[in-house]
């Protein structure tokens, strides 16, 4: 490679990596924190970016841009289609090009050309989606920690509640790692609400002293109650049975199940606003006793302009309170929402007074001292910002890195430019054996992932995390050892072509 390419090059990843930097210095907040009810910055809040992921931001990057999105789903999909598409013009143009400079010793058939070309188009779309599906696949998994809200009134409960343990059949964690991802992301008291069963969350594993560095836990249940409707009973007393019965026994069963939590289980009903409500539900729901209403779900993120509104008006109506929840199954370390109770003299309260004062709260209807938090607006996304998500959402996201992220970018960046000149100088295909570097890395992480969550599922006899495991393990290995291989055999061939240039030439 000839000095002016490398000029060349050092000065596309300067230009990048000085954007970045301005981005992040525009004083913009795109996460907030915001209250959910209008998106105004709530008093004494702020969020923090763990250490680890600053560590590792370029990498963590992919993951943290659509994570990031307000609804992940549609800016994965966006992000997929232009990822596939601009990967496969660009190798199309790149064979096209290079068959152009080449003199080939007998004439190339059009249709053959034009295989090639759609062959290394078709190869350039899957290398270019399989990097970024793995990273984000390992940040997943790996459950690597995200956003912690910092609240700095000590006075408030910052909790979740509706969340799950492997006790219910599409969970990832324990009782255990529940909890501690929540203390990492500054929750202090959580709601276990497990699918259609009521639990008492004894675990024999963790002894009186590490319960209490973690945050207070409670029972409860999330049911199905209606064709469209799902309600959580969040309850003290989790020793009192629920009956589950089929929609066929009870076709509308909230009003029935808001009364059983009443008054059999002493505790209180949030109902969760996913998107196959209709007009009319929310005000049927809280006329079946519902005490609150999820306002967002980062595990459903997508909800309706118009439902959003119905909401609004209905609790502001009936002074109901909103929460913000994370409906966490264990899948990724990211979280975007939280419930801020105020309470004065909680910190003076017992564990259990604690969770008696949470319940009372929501069944008092104590608006005005609940505020669902979030990071960053969540919701269904405008047309514009869904069709561009790659543009908008890396625009997000440089606007909310801190000095330290920002600081990751430009280590790790310059770290690569100068590896990837060192082994281009000694006649190696940089590129390759660096991408093949990253690619092990991630591979042994996966392994690492898939070990834990298989440990987590055969401690508990939970078969969902055992299948998820052995997926990632088995995925991470497969990952490890291609790219490995690959690595490999790029540097051998690298060698050996090096040598053979070196070679002196004998004259006869």
């Amino acid at each position: 490679m000839t000095h002016k390419k490398y000029q060349k090059a050092a000065v596309i990843l300067f230009s990048g990596l000085c954007v970045l930097t301005i981005l992040a210095c525009l004083g913009l907040d795109p996460q907030g924190p915001f209250d959910a009810r209008d998106y105004t910055h709530p008093a004494g809040m702020r969020l923090e970016q763990h250490g680890r992921v600053s560590s590792l931001e370029p990498f963590a990057s992919p993951f943290l841009i659509l994570g990031g999105a307000p609804d992940f789903v549609v800016a994965c999909i966006f992000s997929s289609v232009w990822l596939l598409l601009g990967a496969a013009v660009w190798g199309m143009f790149a064979e096209f090009r290079s068959r152009l400079e080449k003199k080939p010793s007998a004439p190339v058939r059009p249709v053959a050309l034009i295989a090639l070309v759609l062959l290394r188009g078709i190869r350039a779309a899957l290398v270019a989606a399989s990097v970024p599906a793995i990273l984000i696949f390992l940040f997943v998994a790996g459950r690597i920690p995200g956003w912690r809200l910092i609240v700095d009134d000590p006075d408030v409960i910052v909790a979740d509640l509706h969340c799950h343990t492997t006790k219910s059949h599409d969970a990832v964690v324990s009782l255990k790692t529940n909890l501690e991802w929540h203390a990492n992301c500054g929750y202090n008291f959580v709601a276990l609400t497990e699918h259609d069963q009521l639990f008492a969350h004894e675990d024999p594993s963790i002894s009186d002293s590490s319960l209490d560095r973690l945050p207070v836990f409670i029972s409860g249940v999330e049911a199905h109650t209606g064709r469209r409707a799902m309600l959580l009973g969040i309850c003290r007393d989790p020793y009192i049975p629920f009956e589950r019965q089929s929609a066929d026994e009870r076709p509308d069963r909230s009003a029935w199940f808001s009364k059983k939590i009443h008054e059999d289980c002493g505790g209180a009903v949030i109902a969760e606003t996913l998107k196959r409500l209709e007009a009319g539900d929310i005000a049927r729901l809280a006329d079946d006793g519902v005490d609150a209403f999820e306002i967002v779900n980062s595990g459903h993120p997508e909800m309706r302009p118009d439902l959003r509104k119905e909401v609004l008006e209905t609790c502001r109506l009936r002074g109901l309170p909103l929460v913000a929840v994370t409906d966490w199954h264990g899948w990724t370390g990211l979280a975007k929402t939280w419930t801020v109770i105020r309470a004065p003299g909680v910190s003076a309260l017992t564990r259990s007074q604690r969770a008696d004062l949470v319940i009372r709260k929501l069944r008092d209807h104590d608006s005005a001292d609940i505020i669902p938090v979030v990071a960053g607006r969540m919701g269904d996304p405008s047309p514009l910002r869904a069709i561009f998500s790659p543009l908008a959402e890396t625009m997000r996201y440089a606007e909310e890195l801190s000095p330290s992220r920002v600081i990751s970018w430009w280590i790790w960046v310059c770290g690569f430019y100068i590896l990837w000149v060192l082994l281009e100088k000694k006649g190696l295909p940089a590129g390759r054996i660096l991408l093949a570097s990253v690619m092990c890395a991630a591979g042994s992480g996966l392994i690492v992932s898939g070990v834990g969550f298989i440990g987590e599922g055969s401690l508990r006899a939970a078969p969902y995390p055992v299948h998820i495991g052995s997926i990632a393990v088995a995925v991470g290995a497969v990952v490890f050892g291609w790219s490995a291989w690959q690595g490999y055999k790029t540097y051998r061939t690298g060698k050996n072509r090096r040598s053979a240039d070196l070679a002196p030439v004998r004259v006869i």
